[in-house]
């Protein structure tokens, strides 16, 4: 293929010189790469040195200069507020970002029972021009403890995975037009029919990595996790004693489940066993008996 192309490129050159005198035509010919800067450039490509076009090869800084960078970003805050007020600010917080047209991946919350104090948990990813007011909005509903940032550079996959898009589009496509070559033998078809379903297939799997590419670098992904403000009991001077209460607490309701299900478990073969080690008893008892006599 790549004789094939410098073939054509070489007779386009031969064209050219021999239209020399059309004026239109030399400013073409004079910004063609020469034939043996192209065949060093193919033969670079095979060598392993990787594909590039001939304009990079003339302007790689201009192209550096115009390359888009795809980037995700992230941010990771933890909230603290009063057992009380938890599920309002959980609550409005959601409410914010319904209106400021996120989207909620995830939002938990879990009330309060007598072994542990209320959180909740909220996944979502926020438009770039809204983040500063949701951030806003997020710090009137409690005091925000942490907040993590981060980015990921996602550009080569987001390249990678456009570039496969494109090749697979123009091999599908070149695929169907040869199954409606009607000259074409009926097992050639099948063998084309067949190498255009995994093709398709392969297609649609790289448009939905291309999808979840594009919800990272174009939203920011946002994750808040709410806790409760501790009492007395559980920072203060106290704070030990609770901890190992609870602690006994669960460790004495962990021993009391292990003997119910021993109990448990053991019972069915006591019921199935007791009758049985009777009869044999009786048994043996009467054939010691014969023995005897």
């Amino acid at each position: 293929m790549r004789y094939l192309y410098l073939f054509c490129v070489l007779a386009l050159l031969a064209c050219g010189q021999q239209k020399g005198t059309d004026p239109a035509s030399a400013p073409a010919v004079r910004s063609m790469p020469s034939p043996a800067i192209m065949e060093a450039k193919m033969a670079d490509s095979v060598a392993g040195g990787g594909e590039q076009s001939l304009t990079e090869a003339t302007e790689p800084v201009a192209a550096d200069a115009t390359a888009k960078r795809f980037i995700a970003l992230r941010h990771s805050l933890t909230v603290e507020t009063s057992t009380k007020e938890m599920q309002a600010a959980f609550n409005a917080t959601v409410a914010h970002c319904e209106q400021l047209k996120c989207q909620i991946l995830s939002a938990n919350y879990n009330r309060e029972t007598p072994y542990s104090p209320p959180s909740a948990s909220l996944s979502v990813r926020v438009p770039p021009r809204s983040v500063e007011v949701f951030l806003t909005g997020l710090a009137k509903s409690g005091e925000v403890l942490q907040h993590h940032r981060e980015s990921e550079d996602k550009t080569d996959a987001v390249i990678d995975a456009e570039a496969r898009i494109k090749n697979l589009t123009e091999f599908r496509d070149n695929l169907r037009a040869m199954l409606s070559d009607k000259s074409a033998k009926f097992k050639d078809l099948i063998e084309v029919q067949r190498e255009l379903v995994n093709t398709q297939s392969e297609l649609d799997s790289i448009n939905g990595v291309r999808k979840v590419l594009a919800q990272e670098t174009e939203l920011v992904a946002v994750n808040i996790d709410f806790t409760a403000a501790q009492g007395i009991t559980e920072q203060g001077f106290f704070a030990p004693v609770a901890q190992a209460l609870k602690n006994a607490g669960h460790v004495m309701m962990e021993s009391f489940a292990s003997v119910i299900t021993f109990v448990v478990g053991v019972l069915p073969w006591l019921l199935f066993g007791i009758p049985v080690i009777i009869l044999v008893r009786k048994f043996w008892v009467k054939i010691r008996t014969k023995w005897l006599k």
